[in-house]
C-alpha cells in the first residue's frame, strides 16, 4: 500500500480514532476504488487520502489492516453519516476565527455592458449603487468585519461598470485603517492601463475571474457587447496581459455548450499560444446553467473532462491543484458560511447567495437582520437529506440544493462519479508511466 495523496489532516485526527469493537468490516461508504492499466487507486472522498494498492490489497481490502486505520473500511454498524456531520461540527469549533465577516460580495450595479446570450440575471432589475449607499455600506463593513484582513468580492453585472463606487469603498476603508484585499469577476473588457494601476493600487486587487465563450466567433456572438465596435476580443486579450503584468493573477472562466465545445481544443491551443509565458493565467471550463438539466449533460461532461486533461497538459492550470496535501473546505459555498460571509446588493440588500434569490434575502446594510427567523435558518446546520447519506460524495457536496442553489442537478451522484474517475484515471496513467 502506497499513499499517492495525503490525507486533510484535521478530518484525519478525528475519523481516525478508535472504533469499539464489532463484528465484521466493511468498505467505507466514502471509498471509491478505482482500478486501469494494472494500477489500483482508491480515494476517501471525506480525508480525499488517496492510495496505491497491490492487487492482492484491492481484491480484499477487508483483510488490509493500514485501511481499517485510515477509515476506508470500518465496522459493520459504523454509521458514517452521522460521523460526518459530528466531525463537520467539530472542525468548526475547532476553526478559530475572530468575530466577523471575512467576506463581502459586493454588486455595486446590475448594469452590465455586454448582453451575454446566457445571461442568468436576464430579467433582474438593473440598479446602480448610490453614493448615500456606497457611504452606508463603509460604515456596514466596519462595523461587521473581523478584526484580521478581509476580502471583498466585487460581482455584478459587470461591476466594472461601478468602477467610481468601487474605488469609493476602497479608498474609504483605507483611510479607516482596514486591511483588505479584493478580487473581481468580469468580462474585463471596460479596463484601461489606468483602471489596471487603480485596480493594483487603490482596490487592492490580487486576483480577476475573466468570462471567455470560446475563441473571436464564439465570443463575438455570445456577448452580444453593446458597442461592439469598442469592445471586442482583441481588446480583452490585451487587458489579460495587462492585468497579468501587473501581478494580478487571472483565471480565464471559458464558458461552454454543447455548440461551442467541439471547437475547444483549437481555443486552448490559442490560449497556450497566447498565455503560455503568463505564469499569472490559468483557465478552466464551465458549463452554462442551461445544459445540466438536459439528459446529455453527462455526454458533455465527458467530453469537458477530457479537455480539462488536455488543459492539465498544456499547463494552464492553477498550481494549487496539483498539492498533494488535502485542502478541507469548511463551507461548501458561499450561502453555507453566513457567520462570515455575506453578499450585498446595490440597495444594500443582504443575501447568503450571488445569485439574488428572494428566498435568501433576511435584511439589509441600513437596519441589519431584519428576517430573524429567516437568518436563523440559512445560519444552522443543514440536516442530511435522506437521499444523500448514503452517497459516497456527501463530503463534497454542498446542502443548499434545498433552498433551489442554482449549480445544483439531479444528477450530483452521477457528475460526481464520472467527475471522481477522470480524477483517478488521470493519476493511474501518470503512474503506469513512471
Amino acid at each position: 500500500m502506497q499513499t499517492i495523496k495525503e490525507p486533510n489532516e484535521k478530518v484525519s485526527a478525528i475519523i481516525n480514532t478508535k472504533h469499539p469493537e464489532s463484528e465484521g468490516l466493511r468498505l467505507s461508504l466514502w471509498a471509491v476504488p478505482f482500478s486501469e492499466g494494472g494500477v489500483n487507486l482508491m480515494k476517501h472522498t471525506f480525508s480525499g487520502e488517496i492510495l496505491r494498492l497491490t492487487d492482492e490489497e484491492f481484491a480484499d481490502p477487508l483483510r488490509v489492516p493500514g485501511l481499517a486505520e485510515r477509515r476506508f473500511t470500518v465496522p459493520a454498524d459504523y454509521n458514517e453519516a452521522d460521523k460526518y456531520s459530528e466531525t463537520l461540527g467539530l472542525i468548526k469549533l475547532m476553526h478559530r476565527e475572530s468575530p466577523g465577516l471575512s467576506t463581502y460580495t459586493i454588486l455595486p450595479t446590475l448594469a452590465c455592458n455586454a448582453r451575454c446570450t446566457y445571461c442568468y440575471e436576464e430579467g433582474y432589475a438593473v440598479s446602480t449603487m448610490s453614493q448615500e449607499t456606497a457611504e452606508r455600506l463603509v460604515d456596514y463593513i466596519c462595523k461587521t468585519r473581523q478584526d484580521d484582513e478581509i476580502k471583498l468580492s466585487w460581482f455584478g453585472g459587470e461591476p466594472l461598470v461601478g468602477a467610481k463606487t468601487i474605488s469609493y469603498i476602497c479608498r474609504s476603508l483605507k483611510e479607516r485603517g482596514v486591511p483588505f484585499k479584493s478580487q473581481v469577476v468580469s468580462n474585463a473588457s471596460l479596463f484601461t492601463p489606468e483602471l489596471v494601476r487603480e485596480a493594483k493600487e487603490v482596490w487592492n486587487l490580487k486576483f480577476i475571474q475573466i468570462s471567455l465563450d470560446g475563441d473571436r466567433r464564439d465570443y463575438t456572438e455570445r456577448k452580444r457587447y453593446i458597442d461592439p465596435e469598442r469592445f471586442t476580443y482583441d481588446l480583452v486579450m490585451r487587458n489579460i496581459h495587462l492585468l497579468a503584468e501587473a501581478d494580478i493573477r487571472v483565471n480565464l472562466r471559458v464558458n461552454y455548450d454543447r455548440i461551442n465545445l467541439a471547437r475547444m481544443r483549437p481555443f486552448l491551443e490559442e490560449m497556450k499560444a497566447e498565455f503560455g509565458n503568463e505564469k499569472n493565467v490559468t483557465l478552466y471550463l464551465a458549463p452554462l446553467y442551461q445544459e445540466k438539466p438536459n439528459p446529455d449533460f453527462m455526454e458533455l461532461e465527458k467530453k469537458r473532462l477530457e479537455l480539462d486533461h488536455y488543459i492539465h497538459k498544456l499547463g494552464l492550470v492553477y498550481e494549487n491543484r496539483e498539492k498533494q496535501q488535502t485542502k478541507f473546505r469548511l463551507n461548501m459555498c458561499m450561502a453555507d458560511g453566513l457567520s462570515k460571509s455575506v453578499v450585498i446588493d446595490p440597495n444594500g440588500t443582504l443575501y447568503n447567495c450571488e445569485h439574488l434569490s428572494a428566498a435568501s434575502t433576511w435584511g439589509n446594510i441600513f437596519d441589519g437582520v431584519t428576517d430573524p427567523e429567516l437568518f436563523e435558518k440559512l445560519s444552522a446546520p443543514h440536516p442530511i437529506d435522506e437521499r444523500c447519506r448514503c452517497c459516497p460524495f456527501l463530503p463534497q457536496c454542498t446542502p443548499f440544493y434545498i433552498h433551489g442553489c442554482p449549480g445544483w442537478f439531479e444528477s450530483c451522484r452521477e457528475f460526481l462519479t464520472l467527475k471522481t474517475e477522470y480524477e483517478l484515471r488521470r493519476i493511474a496513467e501518470k503512474l503506469a508511466n513512471e
